[in-house]
């Protein structure tokens, strides 16, 4: 049998699919900035600001505002989630609903790596504020992985922010040690809020 011989993609058609996949990237913003992803986005920012300031002046209050604050963003967020309308793009299946799962995947596998790959076992007493340190560098390069990743898709804003939060995560741990926190809080809770922000004004 002679081997089949592939069509020549013309210029034409080209063009054609790269305005295509532009028109379907165009829709998916669209979806993304009519939902609630942007407000979502700036109440977590707000949230994170306000627990890592905390977390940096006042470390003995950290935890219970910590707990009380993403108690309402979890809430909040879950609450929005089921009385979003379903967003569908070209016909196919919910947009946000499928966004929203993907995070809480992502989250599940985090906790799992967590659990397993520890230990946590603190030695010395002295060790527990590096030990404070790597958690928050490591729940928030999880988040800056799924920023990289929506960004391959979405926007280049995404994935720029993404990896440029992740290097400043980097810097602040290795060489602000002592202000890591607030560190923190303007380059993680910053990026949130300006990632809403950037949304609602770009993507609309």
């Amino acid at each position: 049998m002679e081997p089949e011989q592939s069509i020549p993609i013309t210029p034409e058609a080209a063009r054609a699919s790269l305005a295509e996949i532009d028109s379907v990237t165009q829709s998916i913003r669209r979806a993304i900035a009519a939902g609630i992803t942007a407000p979502l986005l700036i109440l977590w920012g707000a949230i994170w600001i306000i627990c890592f300031t905390t977390e940096q002046f006042l470390p003995h209050w950290s935890q219970k505002v910590w707990l009380g604050l993403d108690g309402i963003g979890i809430v909040v967020s879950m609450l929005s989630g089921l009385f979003q309308t379903p967003v569908k793009i070209n016909g196919s299946s919910p947009l946000l609903s499928k966004i929203g799962i993907a995070w809480l995947i992502l989250f599940a596998y985090a906790a799992l790596w967590a659990w397993y790959l520890g230990p946590w076992e603190i030695p010395h007493r002295a060790d527990d504020l590096l030990v404070d340190r790597k958690t928050g560098a490591y729940i928030c390069t999880i988040c800056m992985f799924a920023y990289v990743l929506m960004g391959l898709w979405l926007d280049r804003i995404l994935l720029f922010l993404g990896a440029g939060v992740t290097i400043l995560i980097f810097v602040g741990y290795q060489f602000v040690p002592n202000y890591f926190y607030l560190w923190m809080a303007v380059a993680g809770g910053g990026s949130l809020m300006f990632t809403g922000l950037f949304i609602r004004k770009f993507w609309r």
